[in-house]
């Protein structure tokens, strides 16, 4: 990977988001279709899409024009370009030509979408537009059905949810979320019930940015969890 050091140091250990890590590698065959949402320098999608292999995909989707290049170049660094597909846009709860997108402002923390309810927690940079896509336009337009979905986007993570509707529904895929304000897990407890999803939440001690594992109720999550050696400490 093309990388910014020492900034970003821990992308060139492979110590970030060790807990997402363990949970992708417990979930994750080769030939599984996985999506990262917010996947900015590829740090997890380049190590997925070899755990999925040729045979699988690993969607990539990131709004910011810079950090999709990068995806695209990293891909082609690491000869996946097979297994990882980058989509340049903002997934969102709906589609759109056009949404307004702060930009991060530093490479070590990600930019998102802004509204006039919706500040995407710690971008500072300029103001763009890019095009928006909802999950289930995406899938009804040809996209490959998930059996995971990762989801990071700095406060617009029950955007993210609510654009899947038919997804989560129908398909019910794994959900890995790192929930960034309570507003957002405000939204996001009563989705889970609705969508009937059990979960499990990993908060720190200042809570935010917390990190959600939900299953759909037919599933066997708790040895999902058990295999992801995830933490005890839930809601």
């Amino acid at each position: 990977m093309r990388l910014h050091l020492p900034d970003e140091a821990r992308l060139w250990r492979g110590d970030h988001e060790l807990k997402v890590q363990k949970a992708i590698l417990a979930a994750a065959r080769p030939g599984s279709v996985i999506y990262d949402i917010g996947a900015h320098a590829g740090s997890i999608a380049l190590g997925v899409a070899r755990l999925v292999g040729p045979s699988g995909r690993v969607v990539a989707f990131e709004a910011d024009p810079a950090n999709a290049e990068s995806l695209r170049e990293n891909a082609s660094r690491n000869r996946v370009t097979t297994a990882l597909q980058t989509v340049n846009a903002a997934v969102w709860s709906h589609g759109a030509v056009n949404i307004p997108f702060r930009r991060s402002g530093t490479r070590r923390s990600h930019g998102g979408v802004e509204t006039n309810s919706q500040h995407p927690v710690l971008a500072s940079g300029e103001l763009i537009n890019v095009p928006a896509i909802a999950l289930d336009d995406f899938i009804a337009t040809g996209g490959p059905v998930p059996q995971l979905v990762k989801v990071d986007v700095e406060g617009g993570e029950y955007e993210v949810l609510r654009g899947g509707n038919n997804l989560f529904t129908k398909q019910r895929p794994l959900i890995i979320v790192e929930v960034h304000h309570q507003e957002a897990s405000d939204r996001i407890h009563p989705w889970l019930i609705e969508h009937q999803y059990c979960s499990r939440w990993i908060i720190p001690s200042e809570n935010f940015p917390c990190c959600l594992f939900a299953w759909p109720n037919e599933y066997d999550g708790a040895d999902w969890m058990l295999r992801s050696a995830v933490g005890e400490h839930h809601r």
